[in-house]
């Protein structure tokens, strides 16, 4: 299970202008972010075996681009969900039915609601460190 941020290509767009010299605050300031975020999601996640709150990670972008990814789920928590004689057993990520909810089973979010309760304070981190070190290299210039 992935997370798409509202707003996040215009985030980009203003850090691509952004000099080169503050790049690597702004993303030090968004792992900080991602990583409160996911304290939160660990903490609504079921506590069942752990693995799902094992799961929930903040990973820096692809290809050295500004930004994270907040994860959860994953191979740690996709399981078989029936074995088939013909070798194509499906295989499903417990993750999401948590979230969702599956037929049998009512939803217990805890991704979505972690980022909602999150997200402002994320941005306006983000937003302030890369003001504080665009500051600091005009008055060294």
């Amino acid at each position: 299970m992935a997370m798409k941020v509202n707003g996040f290509q215009n985030l980009m767009r203003k850090i691509a202008k952004v000099p080169d010299a503050v790049k690597p605050r702004a993303q030090a300031d968004l792992m900080l972010a991602g990583r409160e975020i996911n304290m939160l999601q660990r903490s609504l996640a079921p506590q069942d075996d752990g693995v799902l709150r094992g799961s929930i990670r903040t990973e820096p972008l692809p290809d050295g681009e500004v930004g994270v990814q907040i994860l959860a789920g994953g191979e740690a928590t996709t399981v078989t969900v029936r074995k088939s004689k013909k070798g194509n057993s499906p295989k499903y990520d417990y993750a999401l039915g948590q979230e969702y909810g599956t037929e049998k089973m009512q939803a217990n979010p805890f991704f979505w609601p972690g980022y909602r309760a999150r997200k402002k304070r994320a941005m306006r981190r983000v937003r302030a460190g890369v003001k504080r070190s665009l500051k600091s290299l005009a008055s060294k210039s």
